[in-house]
């Protein structure tokens, strides 16, 4: 029989650990905005799409330093946001009314970018609810339940990524990257 009267053996930690938290175990969920929904976006086919990697984002607060009688006070400052990136897997949308702009969802993420500021015309939305909407990122447990919830408040998308196509790659799917800005976040469950 294992001791465990020792607080350091492993059968201790094995009888106190609950199994931890998987790290592929999250969802992430948003709309489109009005704008991009207006374009002709199959809303339906393309408000499910698969993140690859995320991670919660972070947020800081950066000291506010004041020298005093040859030392630095440090006081909490302002709470700064970082852009927040994320990894798709592309998939074809497929579009009733032959839209290109949304066969794909990199398609739909740079028709979104378009409403910002467009490529042609150099024009922009001055209507902010256009071009921003929220996200829901969970992390959840092995029943689905959620673990952590954080809701980044009006996101929109600063760099929608390149896809690399190479002739030689084999047993590979598409994915790129988008870098979204964002207002604050809400943490569910904080005071």
């Amino acid at each position: 029989m294992a001791d465990t009267s020792h607080p350091n053996s492993l059968q201790s930690f094995i009888s106190a650990f609950n199994g931890g938290n998987r790290a592929h175990r999250y969802e992430v969920t948003m709309g489109w905005p009005e704008a991009v929904n207006t374009l002709g976006t199959d809303s339906q086919t393309l408000d499910r799409f698969f993140v690859r990697a995320v991670s919660l984002p972070p947020s800081q607060l950066n000291p506010i330093r004041i020298p005093y009688r040859g030392r630095i006070l440090k006081w909490p400052g302002d709470r700064v946001y970082f852009p927040w990136t994320i990894r798709i897997l592309d998939q074809n949308a497929g579009s009733p009314n032959g839209n290109l702009a949304n066969k794909s969802i990199w398609n739909s993420f740079n028709a979104w970018s378009n409403v910002m500021n467009n490529h042609v015309t150099n024009i922009s939305s001055d209507n902010f609810k256009d071009f921003t909407t929220d996200w829901v990122v969970k992390q959840v447990d092995e029943h689905g339940d959620t673990i952590k919830e954080v809701t980044l408040m009006d996101c929109w998308p600063t760099v929608v990524g390149p896809i690399s196509m190479d002739s030689n790659a084999i047993d590979t799917l598409v994915e790129f990257t988008v870098t979204v800005e964002y207002q604050w976040q809400e943490i569910t469950g904080l005071p």
